[in-house]
């Protein structure tokens, strides 16, 4: 994990430029776990949309994501969301676009969920993991917090989510991924597998 956020950290800090045309062939990013970069392009793109540094998962995601490129070279991309991030050392925003790959009715997406690599969390886009934060920011105890975040958003109101599909769109790939998680719960997969019980329990998962 720290190979992950290490490389996360180094996407981030890279200067926003001329960005081009988006990507529309997944063989036009260079991968590395759940994170990937594409040539001439400032922007950082992942594949899931929430828990990039200490979200749960299991085993090695990132093999699954190279094996299932391999037998799908013609996947397509598909921008969900994007969230923009301002460096307080140099001031310069980088934004970072979570993506789904699809290959026909196939989703590599919607098959990590499936395998056990993670739960359907995971596939939660920025725009809702602002959401729930804000809204465990509400909480009394975390006042204190609660100005902090919202100072830093006045001093960086670049600073934001945005969702690039509709509404419908979204809550339909919402559906696809909790039926892929009932499915890898069923099968005792990955995440859901009994080895990783005391893990889910540590969790909060049920």
């Amino acid at each position: 994990m720290k190979i992950v956020k290490a490389l996360a950290i180094a996407l981030l800090l890279v200067p926003l430029t001329c960005l081009g045309e988006d990507p529309k062939l997944a063989r036009e990013l260079t991968f590395q776990d759940m994170f990937a970069t594409r040539q001439n392009d400032t922007r950082a793109y992942v594949l899931i949309g929430s828990g990039w540094f200490r979200g749960f998962r299991f085993g090695n995601p990132g093999q699954f994501v190279s094996d299932w490129l391999a037998k799908h070279p013609a996947a397509t991309i598909r921008p969900i969301s994007q969230v923009f991030f301002t460096n307080t050392r140099t001031k310069k925003t980088d934004e970072m676009v979570y993506i789904w790959i699809e290959d026909g009715q196939l989703s590599l997406n919607v098959d990590l969920v499936r395998a056990g690599f993670y739960p359907g969390g995971a596939m939660a886009d920025m725009v809702d993991s602002r959401a729930r934060m804000d809204e465990l920011l509400n909480d009394p105890k975390l006042a204190a917090a609660k100005a902090q975040v919202e100072k830093e958003r006045v001093e960086a109101p670049q600073d934001r989510a945005e969702r690039l599909v509709s509404e419908n769109d979204y809550k339909g790939r919402l559906t696809r991924i909790k039926a892929a998680e009932a499915e890898a719960r069923r099968e005792k997969l990955g995440v859901w597998s009994d080895s990783m019980k005391a893990d889910r329990e540590a969790k909060g998962f049920p």
